[in-house]
């Protein structure tokens, strides 16, 4: 794989950079969004059962 970008070496790069850290950042956040609405279904089942 060549990774010679040539003059424009300073502007890829970095580019190259910002796009994995916002990929990096929005796989974070679903997760913990995830985790969260899980958590928050099963208060809701908790508080449900607790209720019958």
């Amino acid at each position: 794989m060549d990774f010679d970008a040539g003059k424009y070496a300073i502007y890829i790069w970095p580019a190259f950079g910002i796009t994995i850290s916002a990929f990096a950042w929005m796989i974070v956040d679903s997760l913990a969004q995830a985790r969260r609405w899980r958590a928050e279904l099963e208060r809701l089942q908790a508080e449900l059962d607790a209720n019958r």
